[in-house]
């Protein structure tokens, strides 16, 4: 199986984050028109774990980040985490396609 999600990030960039379980591991692949994101990574993996380990993926892409700095309201590692998760699955493939779209709504600015 393949998860394919895409996000319009408040910068203006548009990044694409693709995961595909491979044994051990998932692959994740970014396309990105972010020039700052590119320079961060776009193939990795992160590896496959049972629940109770979940914070190991998430720890990995933690250290990523520290590594090489990209914006901190960047939604790139949020979305990578999200589709490990459908593709391992942590979160039901069938509620992601029901939901599909995840909007961030800006209610108001004073």
């Amino acid at each position: 199986m393949v998860v394919t999600m895409s996000v319009n990030q408040l910068c203006g960039h548009k990044s694409l984050v693709t995961a595909v379980s491979n044994g051990r591991k998932t692959h994740v692949h970014i396309e990105t028109d972010c020039q700052q994101l590119q320079e961060w990574g776009c193939d990795f993996d992160l590896p496959n774990v049972e629940m109770s380990q979940q914070t190991i993926p998430y720890y990995e892409l933690l250290v990523k980040s520290m590594k090489k700095e990209i914006c901190d309201n960047c939604y790139v590692p949020p979305t990578v985490m999200n589709a490990y998760w459908v593709e391992n699955e942590k979160i039901s493939k069938g509620l992601a396609m029901k939901i599909a779209e995840i909007p961030i709504i800006i209610e108001e600015i004073e």
